[in-house]
């Protein structure tokens, strides 16, 4: 038997989903370009709606649609999506108001507490994992540097009042953290509905996307240097 694994790439233009065999090769894709910035605003970079949520649904359908396999041989699935975003959400982990994007003047500052609604606040990954899932859970790598009150040392959330304080968030509203490689939650019958993902694989943990890229570059050691270079923005 073939086992199978299911990689989600939520990224700056488009949401990517591809399927994947035991020995790293391809079997079938599917991809959803995002739709343009709303920027209503000086300094105000939103996606618009649920864009992040919706397009993974399409690009998910369109790549288990081309799936050849046996979906009773998929093992379980990756999540990945790029850094920066900031999510605020309903009790329930619905948005409270349109995901950040990294380029918005907010995501760099302290949270600011504006919505009554608002009951967490948290990274894109933090975002999908919950709709995948229904666990209010998310990776720690996505939270290294920008203004989140992570321990580095620890990988968890400071224990220091003072770095809190500063960050603006209470620790209430935060998620609950988990290493790369372990287990988010399972997929939910609300989200193979959207996805048309298998109830119940497991989400796995990965990181952010330049972290992703320099592991699948071969960077392995303190004495390698990865270089990456941004997107390619037209004109």
């Amino acid at each position: 038997m073939t086992r199978y694994f299911i990689g989600i790439d939520n990224g700056s233009q488009s949401s990517k989903v591809t399927v994947f065999d035991e020995h790293g090769r391809a079997v079938c894709e599917g991809r959803q370009s995002l739709r343009p910035y709303a920027t209503p605003g000086p300094g105000v970079v939103e996606h618009p709606d649920d864009d992040l949520w919706t397009s993974i649904g399409e690009a998910s359908r369109r790549a288990m649609a081309g799936f050849p396999g046996d979906v009773a041989d998929i093992v379980g699935v990756g999540l990945c999506t790029i850094r920066f975003r900031r999510a605020v959400l309903k009790a329930d982990g619905t948005l409270a108001q349109p995901v950040m994007s990294w380029m918005h003047a907010r995501v760099s500052r302290p949270y600011e507490h504006t919505l009554p609604e608002a009951r967490y606040v948290t990274t894109s990954s933090g975002y999908i994992s919950h709709r995948m899932t229904g666990v209010f859970q998310d990776t720690a790598a996505n939270y290294a540097g920008d203004s989140w009150p992570l321990d580095s040392d620890t990988w968890q959330w400071t224990t220091d009042d003072t770095v809190l304080a500063k960050s603006g968030i209470p620790r209430e509203m935060l998620f609950g953290l988990v290493m790369p490689g372990n287990v988010l939650g399972t997929v939910t019958a609300a989200a193979a509905r959207h996805t048309g993902i298998p109830e119940g694989l497991p989400v796995v943990a990965t990181a952010n996307d330049k972290a992703v890229e320099a592991l699948g570059c071969g960077l392995r050691s303190s004495d390698t240097l990865l270089v990456p270079s941004a997107p390619k923005w037209p004109a």
